[in-house]
């Protein structure tokens, strides 16, 4: 499995490296200068944004503790002294003796009045000298109620009413607080309409309880706990209840946007990251009572200052990219418009404009070093082609030479034997039609005005080298043509095909004691001209058959280089090809195909072109 993957990652690495290789020097320069700009730029912004981003966290961590801190130790006060009033408003004799006279049924409707006007005056008092305090109520065991009530509702949310409908869970929370106060909140949502501090009141002798002390809470005072704490980083705070009831907050927004996570804070941070809401929430816990004081803050807002640190970072690498552009544009006209000039000469270099190459100097560094360096390469390769061009001219002009000198006398004697036979057995006058035909073959072997002639014209000398031959082999030969017209008008060298049909009758018929037929057929096949010679004669062996088409595909310089080894010389076919691959080019030529006792084919592969271009073909080595 590792070495897969270690192979999957050398194989894309490889990749990766080619594809740097094969792209232009004008990209390569753009990819090193934006990587050697960019990437310090996008790591120094990164690291930039995440150390400003934590030392902002800190610091906001920090903040927050010292925020929270002081609503702690406000808050405590504001308890504190709550209790203060409670326990003093407990203590009071006459509230006290209130009590213990209902206690004992000591209270009739005479002296209900009374007692409820002295109590009215203890509430009175305690309300105008204490801000904290809404309303008061007494209750006792009787469930008989002295209140003092600046709460002019009437929906219900007097203390008197609250109290009534909810006495059955104030006192059983009250009596299981071992005489310690009692928080009780009126909510509504989940969230605090009113809020209640609520003591037991006992018996001096008996310890016994003889009824409740419910203070009101002003709202608005407790709401001072948060006043001229706002700052940028701190400005959402909410107070929760034990039971995740609200309290107080500063940012009804905010809280409500934020209700559900401010409710489900884990107890074991003080501080965290809300990523999902975007959001960082510090809090803190009293210990009595148990209310958590949670501040908050969005990212966006947090993060602000970072947020535009990185979008100068951002500029900062779009305007790099624009100054890079900028400078890539002048390296290339200043480099690689001369490093394209040489490219661009270099790949319109070829032999007939080596000349033209030249590129014109305008710099003296390294760029117009390679300039000179290839100007004189150019000079050196043109003069050098000059001379070897015509070496090989030359060359080709004396092997074509020596190639024809083979043909003619071994066509000269040939056809004198066949006048020798005619002289012999019929002694007539058609012998000077022979010795005609053969003065017209002749002056085509031997002629020095046109180089190329028509296939029509090569036709024409094979017809009268037949009438040669049929004067020795009369009705034993036969010679079929099938030519189509479209080849008629286009040039081959002279006799090129005529010692392919001297190769079929003297390699064909001679040797056959039956009648010979031979075929030639001349068409356009694609952009090839084929010309075949067929006879019907004994045919070639397969061995010799490998033989002669293997000596045919040779290139010529391996031909000429064993011309000196060779024993048996052949004097047609392979003159012809040699002469065709001198001509047209090593993939022109002739290919045999033979089966013993029933063919020869010969065939013949040239372009099919009108060939109007001097040739360096040369026919006699007649001075």
């Amino acid at each position: 499995m590792w070495n897969k993957i270690t192979s999957g990652m050398f194989s894309k690495l490889m990749s990766a490296l080619q594809f740097y290789r094969n792209i232009s020097i004008k990209k390569k320069l753009l990819l090193v200068l934006y990587i050697q700009i960019l990437l310090p730029l996008i790591f120094i912004g990164f690291f930039s944004f995440k150390s400003s981003e934590e030392i902002i966290t800190n610091k906001s961590i920090s903040y927050s503790k010292d925020i929270l801190s002081l609503i702690e130790l406000r808050l405590q006060d504001t308890v504190r002294n709550l209790n203060i009033i409670s326990q003093d408003l407990r203590s009071n004799e006459n509230i006290y003796q209130a009590l213990i006279n209902d206690y004992n049924n000591n209270i009739n409707k005479l002296n209900n009045y009374e007692v409820a006007s002295q109590l009215n005056n203890v509430f009175l008092k305690a309300a105008i000298t204490r801000n904290e305090i809404e309303s008061i109520c007494i209750v006792s065991n009787s469930k008989r109620f002295f209140t003092f009530d600046n709460n002019n509702d009437t929906d219900g949310s007097n203390i008197k009413s609250v109290v009534k409908q909810n006495y059955t869970q104030i006192r059983e929370s009250v009596a299981a607080s071992n005489g310690k106060a009692v928080w009780f909140f009126n909510s509504r949502n989940g969230m605090v309409q009113n809020a209640y501090l609520i003591r037991m009141i006992y018996h001096k002798d008996t310890y016994k309880e003889i009824g409740l002390l419910v203070v009101q809470i002003n709202m608005e005072f407790l709401d001072s706990v948060l006043q001229g704490l706002e700052s940028e980083v701190m400005q959402n705070t909410t107070i929760l209840s034990s039971d995740n009831e609200v309290i107080l907050y500063k940012n009804k927004a905010a809280m409500d946007k934020y209700e559900q996570v401010i409710k489900k804070i884990p107890y074991d941070k003080d501080s965290f990251v809300d990523k999902k809401n975007n959001i960082f929430v510090a809090y803190t816990t009293l210990s009595e009572p148990n209310w958590r004081i949670v501040t908050y803050i969005p990212l966006n807002q947090l993060y602000y200052d970072v947020g535009e640190l990185r979008n100068r970072i951002i500029m900062l690498c779009v305007v790099s990219i624009l100054i890079l552009s900028i400078v890539s544009i002048f390296m290339s006209f200043d480099m690689i418009k001369p490093i394209n000039q040489l490219v661009k000469a270099m790949k319109g270099m070829n032999i007939d404009n080596i000349s033209d190459s030249y590129i014109e100097i305008e710099r003296r560094d390294e760029l117009g070093f390679l300039h000179k360096t290839f100007n004189n390469m150019t000079k050196e390769i043109d003069h050098l082609v000059t001379w070897i061009y015509r070496e090989q001219i030359t060359r080709k002009e004396a092997e074509i030479k020596a190639l024809q000198s083979q043909i003619n006398p071994h066509f000269l004697f040939n056809t004198l034997e066949s006048i020798n036979w005619m002289a012999q057995l019929n002694n007539v006058p058609e012998i000077s039609e022979t010795v005609s035909d053969l003065s017209t073959l002749m002056e085509a072997s031997i002629g020095r005005d046109d180089r190329l002639i028509t296939i029509e014209e090569e036709f024409i000398y094979i017809d009268k080298y037949i009438a040669l031959l049929k004067r020795r082999f009369e009705d034993r030969l036969t010679l079929i043509k099938e030519v189509d017209p479209k080849v008629l008008y286009l040039k081959i060298p002279r006799l090129l095909i005529q010692p392919l049909i001297e190769n079929a009758v003297y390699h064909g018929v001679e040797s056959s004691r039956g009648k010979g037929i031979i075929s030639l057929t001349a068409r356009i096949k694609g952009e090839l001209m084929v010309i075949e010679v067929i006879d019907n004669g004994n045919g070639i062996s397969a061995d010799d058959l490998i033989k002669l088409n293997k000596g045919l595909d040779m290139d010529n310089d391996t031909y000429f280089k064993s011309l000196s080894s060779k024993k048996n010389k052949s004097i047609g076919i392979d003159n012809v090809n040699r002469r065709i691959k001198l001509f047209y080019g090593e993939k022109y030529g002739i290919k045999i195909e033979s089966k013993l006792n029933i063919y020869t084919k010969v065939s013949v592969t040239l372009p099919a072109q009108i060939y109007n271009k001097e040739g360096f073909y040369v026919q006699s080595t007649n001075n």
